[in-house]
């Protein structure tokens, strides 16, 4: 058996997988509805959308199929990503790389698989939408076609939802987008007690820049910072703009806390001293760390690290 490769851009890509929130989703019916529909058209008795994640596939999606997760390295769509277009097996019990492979030699014993990468908003692949048989068979060019188009679908449904989730100015999520995965990460965290931190974030005199220089260029100073905040994520991180000036970052390991702060520091600084504006870009920030369920919900630690912050800047005018 072969297992299958790692793009090149793997983290950058989980980046984006995570912060897309689609991971551990189900029933959701604009997708059930895409499988359901690709089952009649090829005639086939299963029909998957999925999501490849660091040791997994998730099945967003999966019509004629009883499981929603699979290991990625038995994966055949593990393959499919690595694809430009379509990813083909006419008969997997023949084929070198499958022959021994056991989603071949059981359950649900593959024979044909046609798979389709599909990609988020930002241009990473996420999984493919994918076709599978228990027979052989052929697949022609005309079917090609018709696959690609589903799959383009799929993206169509992708970038539906994240213009719903992402502040259209900085491309970070926007507060409900922000709230929606935080939560999420919060509830995972806590219950299996795994120590993280919340920081909040207010730009420094960010009105004067407006008053002074511009809207345009105040639209760019939250472009530039939401940019450096994104850049030094870690997959499973995410940022969001809460509004106006004002960010949040869950960072869902503790021990990177300080490491983000950091490059942040560093990448601002770097900014500010190459940038040729006649301002610099200062923020105030506020950490919050959850250890041992210290509180209670997301909502909770945005409100203290917002206090925290101001804090921390009303200290700066004295």
């Amino acid at each position: 058996m072969k297992f299958p490769g790692i793009p090149e851009n793997e983290e950058e890509r989980l980046k984006s997988l995570y912060l897309a929130d689609l991971l551990d989703t189900r029933d959701d019916e604009r997708f059930d509805r895409l499988t359901r529909l690709a089952r009649r058209i090829f005639q086939v008795p299963v029909v998957l959308i999925s999501l490849l994640d660091r040791e997994r596939q998730w099945l967003i999606a999966c019509e004629g199929l009883g499981v929603r997760e699979t290991p990625r390295n038995i994966s055949f769509c593990g393959h499919a990503i690595l694809q430009d277009g379509a990813f083909i097996v006419n008969d997997a019990s023949v084929d070198e790389r499958f022959h021994d492979n056991p989603l071949v030699t059981g359950e649900p014993y593959i024979r044909f698989y046609a798979g389709y990468p599909v990609h988020l908003p930002d241009g990473k692949v996420a999984g493919t939408l994918c076709l599978i048989h228990t027979i052989p068979r052929s697949f022609n060019d005309e079917d090609i076609a018709s696959l690609k188009d589903m799959a383009f679908i799929v993206e169509d449904e992708f970038q539906v939802i994240g213009m719903a989730m992402t502040d259209s100015l900085t491309g970070i999520a926007n507060r409900r987008g922000f709230y929606r995965t935080g939560e999420k990460r919060f509830r995972t965290l806590t219950e299996r007690n795994t120590p993280f931190s919340l920081i909040f974030f207010d730009l420094d005199k960010f009105k004067p820049i407006n008053d002074l220089w511009g809207h345009a260029e105040g639209d760019e100073v939250l472009k530039v910072f939401s940019g450096l905040l994104f850049q030094f994520l870690k997959p499973g991180d995410i940022a969001g703009r809460l509004g106006g000036d004002e960010f949040a970052v869950l960072i869902t390991t503790r021990s990177s806390t300080e490491d983000f702060l950091h490059a942040l520091r560093r990448g601002v600084d770097d900014y500010n001293e190459k940038s040729g504006k006649p301002y610099n870009i200062n923020y105030s920030s506020g950490v919050l760390y959850n250890d041992q369920g210290q509180y209670s919900s997301l909502d909770e630690m945005i409100k203290k690290s917002d206090e925290v912050m101001y804090s921390v800047k009303r200290r700066k005018q004295l």
